[in-house]
């Protein structure tokens, strides 16, 4: 179970749109969940000293009445604590994260506008590259989920570092309720142009041979999933699966937008090789690309 949740919050309504997806994994269970505030401290310099400390300590108080405000509002709010940390924002929330062991990290790619917003290419992206702590990522512009019934979808590559993700897996569906999610496995039949066999020994066309190719590739692809979907409904959960063909970022965009997925779930780092899946390669762009809420598992 998720008992720890680490939620990183700025002051700004774009940062808050995590608050229901928190309240989904927090309500009817018995998590602790730790509003982080994180202030950035001053590099201008200034003629006095004191006038920094001045500036940093009113800072703190604010954040601390901002946290005060916000958890003595919510449903959960004996489960809530605040904490105000003074230093750099990524690493002030790696570093809490590790140190208390905290089980997730949820929060938002975009924050507060200006140099110190939280967008793609900042601390979301420097959170997501340090942090051995699964990550939940919402995109602040997206309007907030109903978990009522909720659509899971869980790429794998083949691998067993891919695999890891699928304890998750079982771990959310237990704080949403089997009943309420369903999971779609999807492995992407990635071919390669042109494949290193070709021309065949028989006498095909290209366009036979590309048929050929992929029909092959998708029965393999299908084959592995079959065998992941058995041993999750022997654990009575709802799954199936689906084996799109293309680019492997492109293909699990192209999914989720199309298919109203509510959560991506999903590893990291998966087999090693020319079309792994690490951090700035598939994940990346799943992240960039996706408009559904993702959840990343660091594999080492």
């Amino acid at each position: 179970m998720y008992n720890k949740i680490l939620v990183p919050l700025d002051g700004s309504k774009l940062a808050e749109c995590v608050l229901p997806h928190v309240e989904a994994i927090a309500a009817g269970n018995k998590v602790a969940v730790t509003f982080l505030y994180a202030i950035q401290p001053l590099d201008v310099p200034l003629t006095k000293p004191e006038f920094k400390s001045r500036i940093e300590s009113e800072a703190r108080a604010a954040a601390h009445d901002y946290l005060k405000e916000l958890i003595a509002n919510l449903k959960y709010k004996d489960a809530a604590q605040g904490k105000v940390v003074l230093g750099k924002v990524a690493d002030n929330i790696v570093d809490y994260a590790t140190e208390n062991k905290m089980d997730v990290i949820i929060m938002a790619t975009h924050g507060r506008s200006g140099v110190s917003r939280w967008v793609s290419g900042s601390v979301a992206e420097k959170v997501l590259h340090a942090s051995k702590v699964p990550i939940w990522l919402i995109r602040a512009c997206e309007p907030s989920a109903a978990y009522q019934k909720i659509n899971m979808l869980v790429p794998l590559d083949g691998s067993e570092l891919a695999e890891k993700v699928l304890s998750h897996v079982k771990e959310l569906t237990e704080h949403f309720g089997a009943k309420s999610v369903d999971i779609t496995l999807l492995r992407v039949c990635e071919l390669f142009f042109p494949p290193y066999n070709y021309p065949p020994p028989t006498p095909l066309s290209w366009e036979e041979y590309l048929e050929y190719e992929t029909k092959r590739c998708t029965e393999i692809c299908q084959a592995y999933l079959s065998r992941v979907e058995e041993r999750l409904k022997n654990e009575e959960l709802n799954v199936r699966s689906v084996v799109p063909t293309g680019n492997p970022a492109n293909a699990i965009v192209d999914y989720a937008n199309k298919n109203a997925v509510g959560l991506i779930v999903m590893a990291t780092h998966g087999r090693t090789g020319i079309s792994r899946w690490a951090l700035g390669s598939v994940a990346d762009k799943v992240v960039m690309g996706a408009t559904s809420p993702i959840f990343l598992v660091r594999n080492a």
